[in-house]
């Protein structure tokens, strides 16, 4: 079994949030940061949820589960204390009463948990002088992922068994070769000319 996903930015098993460290510490672009800070969200989640799975354990079970401390850490236990499975028991306890509003407290939690690591990792560097600047970038960065943060509460809460994954950037449909070629005869032109 893979070791579990972390959360820990100082740890070996967060390499997706270290590239996001990183890059805020080269002073990338916001709409960089942002797409990365989705693209490591999802993974995270994605892998999660693939690593609960494996120990038996779902996050619907998890969700069932929220309004009831002792079935919530008997879960957890057996998720072995996994980081994003300690993190949502602790949301649980303080999330507002629907599945909607335990997930979105959940997902808040992942990225203010990374978030203040980065913001700690790099304040005093070349681009960022103090903590407040550093802070107010990553709000910013948070607030380009709103619609992100969304759409995954509002398809988990669908379907928990859902993966997340990242949208295709906007405006650019996901292309299947074989059906875009269909249209065009052997000489090359379209079927439609």
């Amino acid at each position: 079994m893979a070791e579990n996903e972390s959360l820990d930015l100082g740890g070996p098993y967060a390499k997706r949030w270290i590239v996001l460290s990183d890059r805020v510490r080269d002073g990338a672009p916001l709409e960089e940061v942002a797409s990365k800070m989705g693209t490591a969200l999802c993974r995270g989640l994605r892998n999660s949820l693939k690593q609960w799975d494996e120990q038996e354990v779902t996050l619907a079970e998890l969700l069932k589960s929220r309004d009831c401390p002792r079935a919530l850490r008997l879960l957890v236990r057996k998720l072995r204390g996994h980081e994003y499975a300690r993190l949502f028991e602790t949301c649980a306890s303080v999330s507002g009463p629907s599945e909607a509003d335990c997930l979105a407290t959940w997902i808040d939690a992942i990225l203010d948990k990374v978030s203040d690591q980065v913001c700690h990792k790099v304040v005093g560097t070349r681009n960022w002088s103090t903590i407040d600047k550093v802070r107010a970038f990553m709000r910013e960065v948070r607030d380009q992922l709103t619609p992100t943060v969304e759409r995954i509460v509002a398809k988990l809460g669908e379907n928990p068994s859902w993966l997340p994954r990242k949208p295709s950037a906007k405006g650019q449909a996901s292309v299947d070769g074989t059906v875009e070629l269909m249209n065009v005869s052997l000489l090359g032109r379209s079927a439609n000319e």
